[in-house]
């Protein structure tokens, strides 16, 4: 029966192929622009490779004060204040300090120019973020201590200096320093604002960064970040720092450092609240929400009337199948089969253009046109289902309820082809 049903449905969509053509294309506009702005949000705010774990995250970069009675100086923290304030915790599962720069990558007896993102980090980092390692592994603590010359490169590097990933254990050089290459990991999507790089070194085999401090060696260009066992860690970890902090300026002569509203979560970061107004999700939701909600109902609403329309022209139709014995239930069923064909059709018509819309808008959809778009951000099937039932329920809604007044009026009402009240 329902193979009949199906049949039937796709005959009825080629003998009405211009309502047939504006309900997929509504549909699809609907679903795409509903996936679209959800995969928008799904970049800046959920968890993908390697920021696996970004509910748990908290960020301190770009808030950091330190004031004395010279001045006072905003911007990254020294590696004593990281040291001091931030190794020392004990409710982070994870910590790492991390500062960026980029230099020229040569390999040994072959000058080249191209200047690299390069981070500069510690072992915390690898701990933090879930980078799939290609070959090799990271550098270790005893590498840190030390201060080895090791780094990891990104698979994209490694090509483009080596020709392929096979490359631990071969040299490179960092502008005119000679470095051993320890990892190779999968590319990092621009989207992953902390974890992108092409190139991960530890922080003690750069002097000038180490060395680079001033404000009672407060003030540096170093940020953190902080793994949290639990989400509801973060206020703990929040007083937790406080009073590190507290002992810390009481070393100081002069000098006092301030993290303003760090340590903010990835929400914060996402919506530029960096050393700025705390804004709560409940209070962006209800600033933001109105003119989601109008984007995503107009070409949906504009399809209900195209729905409702075509279903209404069929009285005449069904009309006389019921004189010929059809049911209201049968009658019902058809047009239900009809509208759920078309939402289905609509939906992955609307999926495709979604994966095609994204790349090419996203110059003004995201913060950074550069942004590579991974498998794993355009794919979200738990979205798409969640659009394909949205638009299916309004679908069934405009289809459904015209087509069982029509179902239930007299034969000859509907004959007569009379306005249905």
């Amino acid at each position: 029966m329902i193979k009949q049903y199906l049949k039937q449905a796709f005959q009825m969509l080629q003998e009405n192929r211009l309502v047939t053509v504006i309900s997929i294309a509504g549909t699809a506009i609907s679903i795409a622009m509903i996936m679209i702005v959800v995969l928008v949000f799904q970049i800046q705010f959920a968890s993908f490779y390697p920021e696996n774990d970004r509910d748990r995250m908290l960020y301190v970069h770009e808030g950091t004060e330190v004031r004395s009675s010279n001045g006072w100086s905003r911007g990254g923290m020294s590696v004593e204040a990281v040291r001091e304030c931030f190794y020392s915790l004990q409710l982070p599962e994870a910590v790492s300090a991390y500062a960026l720069g980029s230099k020229p990558l040569s390999v040994p007896g072959k000058r080249m120019y191209k200047a690299y993102a390069i981070t500069y980090t510690d072992p915390g980092f690898w701990k933090i973020f879930s980078f799939r390692f290609l070959a090799g592994k990271p550098f270790t603590q005893a590498d840190m201590d030390s201060a080895i010359p090791a780094l990891v490169l990104s698979a994209s590097t490694a090509r483009k200096i080596y020709g392929t990933t096979d490359v631990v254990g071969k040299q490179v050089m960092v502008d005119m320093e000679e470095y051993t290459i320890c990892g190779v990991v999968d590319d990092v999507s621009r989207a992953a604002n902390t974890a992108y790089g092409d190139v991960w070194i530890p922080y003690t085999t750069d002097l000038n960064l180490m060395n680079n401090s001033s404000m009672e060696n407060m003030s540096g260009r170093f940020s953190v970040c902080m793994l949290a066992k639990k989400r509801i860690d973060f206020n703990p970890i929040k007083a937790e720092l406080k009073k590190h902090i507290a002992l810390y300026n009481a070393t100081k002569q002069e000098a006092e450092i301030n993290f303003l509203n760090n340590p903010i979560s990835q929400f914060d970061v996402a919506i530029g609240s960096i050393g700025q107004r705390t804004v709560e999700l409940k209070d962006y939701l209800a600033e933001t929400g109105g003119l989601l909600l109008f984007l995503l109902l107009v070409p949906a609403l504009n399809l209900l009337g195209v729905t409702h329309s075509a279903v209404q022209k069929r009285r005449m139709e069904m009309g006389v199948r019921k004189a010929f014995g059809a049911t209201k239930g049968n009658l019902l069923r058809q047009v239900l089969y009809e509208n759920c064909l078309i939402t289905l059709l609509g939906g992955f018509t609307g999926l495709a253009c979604s994966f095609i819309f994204l790349p090419l808008c996203k110059e003004f959809l995201l913060k950074d046109s550069d942004t590579a778009l991974h498998g794993d951000m355009l794919f979200q099937p738990a979205v798409f289902v969640v659009a394909l039932l949205f638009s299916l329920l309004l679908n069934l809604l405009s289809a459904g309820i015209p087509a069982a007044r029509i179902a239930r009026q007299p034969i000859v009402s509907s004959l007569k082809d009379n306005d249905v009240l």
